[in-house]
Parts: structure tokens; C-alpha cells; sequence
């Protein structure tokens, strides 16, 4: 078990941006750089994680476990290959976080839910080993919210706005990387869970298409819907960790002609004003350098979350009746409800959900046989705050867990590759975020075209600056919730 700590060796919680502490936050590939020149070890880029880990995570609580012993041999083990000229990825070396959803040696893989509190896994998820195989520092294991069910991570603190939620159920791997505790995170997504704490936390994440990720040793929630992928701060940090979770992916070749992007302007047409304003904006300014778009038709949000609330719920009712027969009565109020909709369900309702679900794949392949990938709003809404239980959506008061996943769980059960990326920025320096679509296994050309989107909006969020401001605030919150 990991109990240790290392001492402190830092002045403040906020100490100048000086070296190491100049790399917290700085993309993979420039900090691979000095790992390579030798300006930096993976040992003491380890041990500053650590040591930052320590010092803020005690108020953010992203991570349900730091692994700072097997983080410092994986570290060390780095260096030694790095002398011995056998660097294994861009990714050796560098500290890497884990929802703890994910079966992660030596840690505990709570889940989120108080049953499984002294569960070790017996061996890591194919992901992880694959991560491990890459070089990869795990120095944690990041919160969930219990069993994944909902969308907003009740232990872990916004870092860059405490006052919203952090999102889920992906929401403690979101916080550490936008807190600068990791430099990409893995998540899980059967809703949104990945999409929707980028959108919280201002950060990137990807949705693969749907069994392109080995999801051996993670927890399930909806088998045919969950997804395993990378939450980072750009997208070619989400590229380089894909490419490891993802050997097959491959390298997309530039294209000649401009991108073709599509929209439905029905899909959101309840989102907020602000909401509305950004996806406008940005469609607009990706026009300008070139772009092509038209509109295209997808089904209503409300009548895919009518059959996601169906096909969801009985899934996950027969892994966790299943699996966990005396323990499921006792989960909170969310996981709970959802487990006893999933045993009300019958076999042809569940098979009319699936009928539902084959007539929105062949929406989606329709529209996205027209253009290159469809841009969206992440959320209706800007992240909500921590304790808002209904939100206003049009003319209806809708849950917070209905609110988020609205615009994102159409793409979970048709399995289109999705990438979750800041658009618009807002005053206080957050942003708004929008989620770019594309093909089934089109996965290298949805995050070529991301890339791009990347640098012509050319979004820049300060993590840190946000951090330092925010802070004493996430303390006060976490004083609250203790």
C-alpha cells in the first residue's frame, strides 16, 4: 500500500515560476525535450509533482490516491533507459493520472463507491499496462463519482473555479490536469464523462470510437457504451497519449482541400444565450480561415436521452445486480435510482431503445457522410455550480445530470470518435468548450482536424495564473465539504 510522502522541498504554494516549476504546465513534447537534453530527470520532474501533489492536492482532492512510491521507480527506471539510449515513447518518463475506475496496481480502485474501499486490484487495465509499456509515470489515481453514474465528482474541486463543478464521472482526472498534478489524465466516458469535466475545467479530452481501446480491467457501467481516453491540455498531448492507448491510430496525412464542418442548429437550440453566441463565433471564425460548413440533421437531444435513459440504466443494472447483489441498495441516491430503472426495464422495451439507438447511428453516418466532422457545444450551459441540483433549459427544469449529458450522450451510443476543446473564452478567463464529431475509426483525422481547430481559435487558458487566484477559494470549499 502506498502510505509514504516525500518532504516538501518548496517555499510556498505558489513559488515564482522558476525551473521545474516552469514545466507544470508546459505540453508533453516540450517537457519530453528537456528530458532528453538533460536539462531535467524524470526523477526530479517526479519528485516536483509529488511534492506539488502534497501541497494542493490536500484542498482540490483530485486524486482518491497518490502512488508516490511506484511513481519514483517508474521514474527512475526512465533514467536509466534515457542513459542507456532506450527512450520508449514521447511519453517516457512523464507523469501520467488514472480514473480510479481503471484497475491501477498498487492502488486502491475505489470506484467512488464505499464497497470496493479496500479493492487492489490483482493486475493493471490493458490501458495501463500499455501506458507502463510506453514509460509512462502512473503518479496516481484520480476520483470518480460513485460507479460513474452522473457528472459531477462530489470530492474533487474545480481548480479553476471552485464556485462550479468539476464535472464526471471523470472529474478528479480533469482537476489534475488542469491544476498542473499531471500532464494528461485517463478517463472513462458512457454519457460524457469525459467531454463534460474538459468542458468544466476548460481542458481538452478525447472519445475514441467505441472498441478501438481495450477496456479489459475497467469497471464497466454500460458496456456497449463506455469508452476509455485521454483528457490533456491540447490536442496534440491528447495525440500522443491516444497513440499508446491506441497502437492501430495511425498518423492522418494533411488533406489539400479546406475542412468541411456541419451543424444543426436544432440540437442546441436550448442551449444558453451565451452558449449559443460561442458556437456561432466560432463557426464564424473558422469560416474566415477557411473552412467550409453547412448544416446537417442529427436526432433531438431529447429524444436520444429517452432511449439512452433505457438502454443506460438496464446495463448497468445487470453488472451491478450481478456483480455486487447486497451492495447496490446502498448506493447514493443517483447510482441507486439508476440501478432499480435498469431492473424495471423489459425486454422489449429495452429492444425498441435499440431499435432507437440503430435509426441514430444511421442520423449521425448520414450527416457525417456530408462533412469532414460536426462541431457542437459541449454542454448547454457553462459548468454549473457545485450545488445546483435543477437547471433551467428553455422552458424546462431539467436535473444536472440530464443538463450536461444532453448534447453528449447522442456520441456514446452511436461510438463516434469525439474531441472535447476549449472555444470561446469567457472574462474570467475560463472558457466555453465545443466538441468536434467525426467518422467511426476516422479517429487520426478527427484529432488532425482538432489540431487545427486548436490553432486557428488559438484559445489559451492560464491554468496556473487561475489556480493561484482561485486557491484560498477551493480551501474555504474544502473546509466545507470536511
Amino acid at each position: 500500500m502506498e502510505a509514504s510522502a516525500p518532504p516538501a522541498n518548496h517555499q510556498s504554494e505558489f513559488p515564482d515560476q522558476t525551473y521545474p516549476e516552469s514545466l507544470r504546465f508546459e505540453p508533453i513534447g516540450t517537457v519530453a525535450s528537456h528530458l532528453a537534453d538533460g536539462s531535467i530527470s524524470a526523477t526530479e520532474l517526479c519528485e516536483h509533482m509529488l511534492a506539488k501533489i502534497d501541497v494542493l492536492d490536500k484542498s482540490l482532492g483530485g486524486f482518491s490516491q497518490v502512488l508516490h512510491e511506484t511513481a519514483r521507480v517508474e521514474a527512475k527506471a526512465s533514467d536509466t533507459r534515457r542513459k542507456a539510449g532506450q527512450v520508449l515513447s514521447p511519453l517516457d518518463g512523464i507523469p501520467i493520472a488514472v480514473k480510479d475506475l481503471i484497475d491501477t496496481r498498487p492502488a486502491v480502485c475505489r470506484a467512488g463507491l464505499d464497497h470496493l474501499s479496500d479493492y487492489v486490484p490483482a493486475k493493471d487495465a490493458a490501458v495501463v499496462t500499455a501506458l507502463r509499456r510506453a514509460g509512462a509515470v502512473i503518479i496516481g489515481v484520480t476520483e470518480t463519482d460513485p460507479g460513474a453514474f452522473s457528472t459531477d465528482t462530489p470530492r474533487s474541486i474545480n481548480p479553476i473555479d471552485p464556485s462550479r463543478t468539476v464535472g464526471g464521472s471523470s472529474g478528479g482526472s480533469a482537476a489534475v490536469v488542469a491544476a498542473g498534478l499531471a500532464f494528461a489524465a485517463i478517463g472513462t466516458d458512457s454519457g460524457g464523462s469525459i467531454r463534460i469535466p474538459a468542458a468544466c475545467c476548460s481542458i481538452f479530452g478525447f472519445k475514441p470510437t467505441w472498441g478501438r481501446v481495450d477496456t479489459t480491467g475497467v469497471r464497466p457501467l454500460a458496456p456497449s457504451l463506455d469508452h476509455v481516453g485521454p483528457l490533456a491540455r491540447s490536442v496534440e498531448d491528447l495525440l500522443l497519449v491516444q497513440s499508446v492507448l491506441d497502437p492501430a491510430l495511425g498518423v492522418f496525412a494533411s488533406q489539400d482541400r479546406p475542412w468541411t464542418l456541419g451543424t444543426s442548429f436544432s440540437y442546441f437550440a436550448d442551449a444558453t444565450h451565451d452558449v449559443q453566441s460561442s458556437i456561432l463565433a466560432t463557426i464564424e471564425r473558422l469560416r474566415s480561415r477557411g473552412s467550409a460548413w453547412q448544416e446537417v440533421e442529427l436526432p433531438a437531444p431529447g429524444n436520444v436521452l429517452a432511449f439512452h435513459m433505457i438502454n443506460l440504466p438496464k446495463e448497468a443494472a445487470d453488472y451491478h445486480t450481478r456483480s455486487f447483489p447486497e451492495a447496490w441498495p446502498g448506493y447514493p441516491e443517483i447510482a441507486r435510482a439508476t440501478v432499480e430503472a435498469g431492473q424495471r426495464t423489459g425486454v422489449a422495451e429495452y429492444a425498441l431503445s435499440e431499435r432507437r439507438r440503430a435509426a441514430a447511428i444511421a442520423s449521425v453516418e448520414r450527416a457525417l457522410d456530408q462533412v469532414d466532422a460536426i462541431i457542437l457545444p459541449t454542454m448547454p450551459v457553462d459548468a454549473p455550480p457545485r450545488g445546483m441540483r435543477q437547471i433551467p433549459l428553455g422552458r424546462d427544469l431539467v436535473t444536472k445530470l440530464e443538463a450536461t449529458i444532453r448534447y453528449t450522450a447522442l456520441f456514446n451510443q452511436t461510438g463516434h470518435p469525439v474531441v472535447a476543446l476549449p472555444a470561446t473564452m469567457l472574462p474570467d478567463g475560463r472558457a466555453l468548450g465545443i466538441q468536434l464529431v467525426a467518422q467511426r475509426n476516422e479517429d487520426a483525422k478527427l484529432l488532425a482536424l482538432a489540431r487545427d481547430v486548436e490553432r486557428i481559435l488559438s484559445v489559451h487558458v492560464d491554468y496556473g495564473l487561475l489556480l493561484g487566484q482561485q486557491y484560498q477559494h477551493a480551501q474555504r470549499i474544502r473546509a466545507e465539504i470536511a
